[in-house]
């Protein structure tokens, strides 16, 4: 397949842009320098791909980060909402055939009652951050592209992933980081916010699997869950971390780390990815916090 892919230079880009290598695709990518919220710069940009003959257009270009949304909601807005439209319509023009794997998050669902879990694609939307809901919007803008023109849409939402190059700005490669700080610096205690969350965790390489079998194997107008089915506490994943480096550390509780409003507990439905796409998760949560560290260890080290 030859593959078009936007934010292709971030954490989950940079995966998919390896495994698409790696499966024998041919890959382009979207310059990171333009705005996808600029109508004209990014039809510029599609334009210049028109001849290519794109198979498949992987949208990740977003803002992502659930805690900075709410200091900052109309930029998300206009990233993530008009970004997915202006994206849309270009691709409608230069790529009409193209099927479109649209990334969304389970930031969605919002906070489900627990009676309800793990929680499937068919579940109301109810987004707390404006993160979350800018992309509840960007899902409502791609389908009616489906609906009414016919275009190739289908939907990832994936849940809390994890991985080698992640940003500390997301709690598990954060507190890797500390970990291994830690145990470089001889400290014994690290500050950490809610550890009793429970969220759904997958590696990034099998969720960049997943995103390639809907290029295969999806279908338009259809969303799918990206998920282990499981949830386990940040807590746990904290503990599991520090035997895994070898350290002696504690945890000790840091009220400012703590987002006032969050989605503390979610696990979702994976069924539909894995019955129609034959998709399920290959590596083991230990690989992905072991792999984590080594990234942070090596990193660090360099410094």
């Amino acid at each position: 397949m030859k593959a078009l892919i936007t934010g292709a230079s971030g954490f989950v880009g940079g995966h998919l842009a390896k495994h698409l290598f790696s499966s024998g695709d041919e890959v382009l990518a979207l310059d990171p320098s333009v705005d996808i919220s600029d109508e004209s710069a990014l039809f510029e940009a599609m334009a210049a791909f028109a001849s290519e003959r794109v198979d498949v257009i992987y949208h990740l270009a977003a803002l992502a980060h659930v805690g900075d949304s709410f200091g900052s909601s109309v930029k998300v807005f206009g990233v993530n909402v008009i970004g997915t439209l202006n994206l849309l319509e270009s691709s409608r023009k230069m790529s009409p055939e193209a099927k479109i794997i649209v990334v969304s998050s389970s930031e969605v669902y919002g906070r489900v009652d627990p009676r309800y879990l793990p929680v499937d694609e068919d579940a109301p939307l109810a987004p707390l951050s404006p993160y979350a809901a800018s992309k509840a919007a960007a899902e409502h803008v791609a389908l009616q592209a489906f609906r009414a023109y016919g275009q190739r849409v289908i939907i990832a939402r994936p849940f809390n992933h994890i991985g080698p190059g992640q940003s500390d700005s997301y709690v598990v490669s954060a507190i890797a980081r500390r970990v291994v700080m830690a145990k470089m610096n001889g400290s014994r205690s690290i500050v950490a916010g809610n550890l009793q969350s429970k969220r759904d965790f997958t590696d990034v390489r099998d969720v960049v699997d997943a995103y390639r079998k809907m290029a295969e194997f999806g279908v338009p107008g259809v969303v799918y869950n990206v998920c282990s089915g499981k949830a386990e506490t940040i807590a746990d994943l904290a503990e599991k971390l520090i035997t895994l480096a070898g350290a002696d550390v504690k945890f000790v509780s840091d009220p400012g780390l703590r987002r006032d409003v969050e989605v503390t507990d979610i696990a979702g439905d994976s069924t539909r990815c894995r019955s129609e796409l034959n998709w399920r998760p290959q590596i083991p949560i230990e690989t992905s916090l072991r792999d984590v560290l080594a990234w942070w260890s090596a990193r660090l080290t360099a410094y």
